[in-house]
């Protein structure tokens, strides 16, 4: 079981919630899922963690918070900016997910202009979005992204 191989590491369960940043709680929680391989009720980060501990037989102390350092939390430095914590997260996702649509269509993006007009319209967009309440200007200029994403939803049910 997986609380044991935790403890016999001389690893604390609250050391590990810790880390993760989630409730003792929480981390007792998704030991008992883990054990009952009820995995989809643990988070993501957590799952490949326990996968890791339990994939390795010889894993002590040392490797597991090595782990959780290098893959599993955003270590920032003191005094990082927010231009610098979005340029680590889209390296990250990028490195992670390369040959995905949305990597290769950033790449594009960042090469060429092609799409300047509409990514400065989308990020309009996603700007009203995310208001609790537009006005009728608002609400004129959105009009162009329904009829987008409807003919986007249309096309794709083709």
């Amino acid at each position: 079981m997986l609380k044991e191989k935790i403890k016999e590491m001389d690893l604390r369960v609250t050391e590990l919630a810790d880390y993760l940043q989630l409730s003792r709680p929480t981390m007792y929680k998704f030991i008992e899922y883990y054990d009952q391989e009820n995995f989809g009720s643990i988070n993501k980060s957590v799952l490949k963690l326990f996968n890791f501990i339990s994939e390795n037989e010889l894993v002590g102390r040392k490797a597991v918070i090595a782990y959780i350092l290098n893959n599993l939390v955003e270590v920032k430095p003191l005094g990082e900016n927010t231009e610098v914590s979005l340029l680590n997260r889209l390296r990250k996702y990028l490195v992670a997910n390369p040959d995905a649509k949305k990597s290769k269509f950033i790449e594009n993006c960042v090469l060429n202009e092609d799409f300047d007009e509409i990514l400065c319209y989308l990020y309009e967009a996603s700007v009203l979005l995310k208001k609790k309440s537009l006005t009728e200007a608002d609400k004129v200029f959105l009009e162009t992204y329904y009829k987008m994403i409807e003919a986007i939803r249309k096309q794709k049910k083709e």
